[in-house]
């Protein structure tokens, strides 16, 4: 809770987004017999990580800015609130993809050279820059390159948080409408220029510029500001009295849109789907359950939906993890079980990846996010400007 009013459905959204990403790493091959609109769909799945960018910001937003769009805790508590909100569990899906990152490495490249590319991937992905380098977004436990993306992100919310009060509100959906038009320009220029050469154009393509189009944190700030901007419309809306309960036709729509994108296929342009074009779809989606959202925001809030959201960010992190352990389990039970078909290997995956984050998000990441605060509260009292608040569940 949190300024008069509850999140939880933003919480709920949570699962569901990361179930979508989870769902196009493993579930493409199991629905070959599903209708084409379904296979879509799944197959859009790399479009919900844009869901999660403009939801940090709005999150962000409503839970650090004022109506002026100053934040109301210090620079070194904001960020120490950040690293032991993603810290620990990023952590712990680093080690746990070290053995099959190392494996493959050695065995692609031999020792010698395995040594250099195991050290610098570590150092980058450690520090949170692997994004930055297109060779090494998705080299040690893929889903990792999100993370630094936001490592930015929450680098640049201070900053932007002294810039906002100069803006005029009136200004904002003009501003907002401007920052989806900025995010547009490199999926589009992509689309025009085809730097990486010609040929099919999809969730399987690659290329150095595709790369640098689809991972650098720049290219997908504009996500994350378009979220800030709504969550400063929130915030403002909700200091003027705005009446909880009148989103459900924003949130309807919203999900309607993503839904209606996502099944579209390849009638739309895997570069734009990836970055930036659903940005509006889910600012409507994030607004309208902010403000109630209906019968969508009444089934995101139930207790375990919640529960699930809130050991998301676990889950998106252990999908690998958990395809390795799958990996072995139908090893072991091959006798008694096939698991070698593509429904057996998606249950597989989930029963590994849905009951771990669960107790990933229990007894790793909730206790050590108030150890690693607690840890860092010297640096962050030396600031002298660290006061703050409680923050909204999964923020």
């Amino acid at each position: 809770m949190s300024r008069g009013g509850s999140l939880e459905a933003l919480t709920g959204l949570r699962f569901f987004a990361a179930l979508h990403v989870v769902l196009f790493h493993f579930a493409r091959p199991a629905l070959e017999p599903a209708p084409e609109w379904l296979r879509n769909f799944i197959g859009a799945g790399y479009s919900a990580v844009g869901v999660f960018f403009v939801l940090s910001g709005f999150v962000l937003a409503w839970n650090y800015l004022d109506v002026d769009g100053r934040m109301e805790t210090g620079t070194r508590a904001f960020l120490a609130a950040r690293v032991a909100r993603v810290y620990p569990v990023y952590l712990l899906t680093f080690l746990l993809s070290a053995p099959p990152t190392v494996l493959a490495s050695v065995t692609d490249n031999g020792w010698k050279l395995a040594a250099v590319k195991l050290t610098v991937g570590a150092v980058a992905t450690l520090a949170l820059v692997q994004a930055w380098v297109p060779r090494l977004a998705l080299y040690w436990n893929p889903p990792g390159w999100s993370v630094a993306v936001e490592g930015f992100f929450y680098a640049v919310f201070p900053r932007l948080a002294r810039w906002l009060p100069t803006l005029r509100p009136s200004r904002l959906p003009v501003l907002m409408g401007a920052v989806w038009v900025l995010g547009l320009v490199p999926p589009v220029l992509y689309v025009v220029l085809r730097p990486d050469g010609p040929g099919t154009l999809d969730a399987h393509s690659g290329g150095l510029w595709l790369s640098v189009m689809k991972f650098t944190p720049l290219a997908r700030l504009p996500e994350f500001l378009f979220g800030v901007l709504l969550g400063w419309c929130f915030v403002r809306e909700r200091a003027a009295g705005g009446a909880k309960g009148s989103g459900v036709v924003l949130a309807s729509l919203g999900a309607a849109l993503l839904v209606a994108a996502g099944a579209a296929g390849e009638r739309i342009p895997y570069p734009l789907m990836h970055n930036a074009l659903l940005a509006p779809a889910s600012g409507l989606l994030v607004y309208g359950l902010a403000r109630g959202g209906g019968w969508l925001g009444w089934g995101l809030s139930r207790p375990l939906v919640v529960h699930l959201g809130a050991a998301s960010y676990a889950l998106y992190l252990l999908q690998y993890p958990a395809g390795e352990a799958a990996m072995k389990l139908e090893r072991v039970l091959s006798p008694w079980v096939d698991l070698n078909t593509p429904l057996g290997w998606l249950g597989s995956v989930l029963l590994l990846a849905v009951p771990a984050s669960v107790l990933v998000h229990r007894y790793v990441e909730t206790p050590l996010r108030s150890r690693v605060r607690k840890a860092l509260q010297p640096w962050v009292d030396a600031d002298g400007a660290g006061a703050t608040r409680p923050v909204v569940p999964g923020a």
